[in-house]
């Protein structure tokens, strides 16, 4: 795979030379310092990266040599900056993204079951009706602001999960709950899941 950034007339060689596997049912961690091309990586393989120039390899899913554009509806991507609504709950995020998210033949009832076990498993099932809150209003903490965030995607029923830097701005031992969120997500959830990590403490480092 190789991605070349055009600025200034010139090309500027990003990635060059990469090649991995995702498995389902685990995490794959991208780490590495600041600037080491991190989310480059990981929006070239999520089919977001547009801009520049992109000479693919082989990309094989499942096996068969395809584009993963031809997959987007079984792709989730979380980006760094939470995007719910502010004044709902987490619930009311998670139904509006699944009734945005899921093809109409899927009824409430199964929306709102799903809702549930999703908030179940990134253990926020006992703050689902609480406001998310703002810099006005308090609400909930950054850990759990995050796990909103990924449950916003996790309704869409996604095969694949992208994360960029889920742990980011979290203290050592929230970003561990988020991991072992993420975990629940790939071993339960049956997910194939991603996710860039910003220099890790050694913990997380051993989790992953």
């Amino acid at each position: 795979m190789l991605f070349r950034s055009e600025c200034c007339s010139k090309k500027k060689v990003l990635l060059e030379s990469v090649s991995g596997h995702l498995e389902s049912g685990k995490i794959t961690a991208i780490m590495g310092p600041s600037g080491a091309g991190k989310t480059t990586l990981l929006d070239v393989l999520a089919g977001r990266k547009t801009s520049g120039f992109i000479r693919r390899g082989k990309l094989l899913i499942n096996g068969a040599n395809e584009p993963i554009s031809k997959f987007s509806k079984e792709i989730g991507y979380v980006p760094q900056e939470d995007t719910m609504y502010r004044s709902l709950t987490p619930r009311e995020n998670l139904q509006y993204s699944a009734q945005l998210r899921l093809k109409a033949s899927v009824t409430a009832k199964e929306r709102n079951n799903l809702v549930n076990e999703v908030l179940i498993m990134l253990d926020i099932y006992d703050k689902a009706d609480d406001r998310i809150g703002d810099v006005e209003e308090k609400g909930l903490s950054g850990g759990q602001l995050k796990r909103v965030n990924i449950g916003m995607e996790l309704v869409a029923k996604p095969s694949v999960l992208f994360l960029d830097e889920p742990t980011s701005g979290l203290d050592s031992s929230t970003s561990l709950i988020v991991l072992e969120a993420l975990q629940n997500i790939a071993h339960k959830g049956n997910v194939n899941v991603m996710a860039v990590v910003h220099q890790p403490r050694y913990e997380i480092f051993k989790q992953l």
